[in-house]
């Protein structure tokens, strides 16, 4: 029988020889991103990461948030203010560039260490592969402008909601809708419009179309109309037509979303790495004092 010995002392080499060029290969990963990170910038936020476009104030309220580990509040507050982490963002964007044509996903041993003890445990494989292919270097489309328009702090749920209903079509928010308020709050950030800002020929597309032909012979239009297009665009035509639409909705619980130029799928994978974002800068808390 064959001596297996000298084939184990192979593959045990082999395997040595592979982990010793995967730990080379780290190495030389970690020295490239330590070569090219400039010096520290901005007022250190913890060992090894420094912040800008923060006053001592907003330095505060960053250590309280990351303390708190709540991803969904720091994740609004790094929209809100934009600070810049200079080591971390370094860091991001060395994988960006050293991985972005990788077409399978990147095990985690593959990545080099990040900087100041970030854990990158704490995500997810898909937030792991997001932050890999993010190009965080483009204009971002979340700031203060499109925070505005949705309710600022709370910009996330009236955004979702926005993206949930139909934009441009009249809708019946009575109130004892849950979604009232914050339909209420898009009026007032020009979002929405409501009651008599609506033209009425787009308020008359909140009634269904039995309820046009009701009204069309309450205002003893012979016409039978088979579209609701159609329907609508007589009507509104029609003296009367506006109050007849009064008795059976109350104005002010009308409303129109606006349509805007915005991307929901740009912004919602934007927003999906600044959760990324969050969930690194919260991994650094309970390793570090601040100093």
């Amino acid at each position: 029988m064959q001596n297996p010995l000298p084939l184990i002392i192979v593959a045990m080499t082999i395997l040595g020889l592979l982990l010793l060029q995967r730990q080379l290969n780290k190495l030389k990963q970690q020295a490239q991103i330590k070569a090219s990170t400039p010096p520290p910038r901005g007022k250190p936020v913890v060992n090894g990461l420094h912040v800008l476009g923060l006053d001592e104030r907003g330095i505060s309220s960053l250590l309280a948030l990351m303390k708190n580990a709540d991803e969904k509040v720091l994740a609004t507050f790094l929209a809100f203010n934009r600070p810049a982490f200079p080591e971390l963002d370094q860091y991001l964007d060395y994988l960006h560039d050293y991985f972005k044509n990788q077409t399978d996903a990147v095990p985690i041993e593959s990545f080099p260490q990040p900087p100041a003890g970030i854990q990158l445990e704490t995500l997810s494989p898909s937030e792991r592969e997001l932050i890999v292919h993010f190009e965080q270097r483009k204009p971002r489309r979340i700031d203060r402008e499109l925070m505005a328009q949705f309710g600022g702090h709370d910009f996330l749920s009236h955004f979702q909601l926005y993206c949930s209903r139909e934009v441009g079509q009249t809708l019946h928010i009575p109130p004892f809708d849950a979604d009232r308020q914050q339909f209420e709050t898009l009026v007032t950030t020009g979002v929405a419009i409501r009651g008599r800002q609506i033209p009425l020929q787009q308020r008359l597309g909140v009634m269904k179309m039995p309820q046009l032909r009701q009204m069309a012979e309450d205002l003893k239009i012979s016409k039978k109309f088979t579209r609701k297009l159609e329907a609508i665009e007589e009507l509104s035509q029609t003296p009367g037509a506006a109050v007849l639409l009064s008795m059976q909705y109350v104005i002010d619980d009308l409303f129109l979303l606006k349509p805007l130029s915005v991307d929901p799928n740009a912004i919602e994978q934007e927003w999906d790495f600044l959760i990324a974002y969050a969930k690194l800068l919260t991994s650094v808390a309970s390793k570090h004092v601040p100093i």
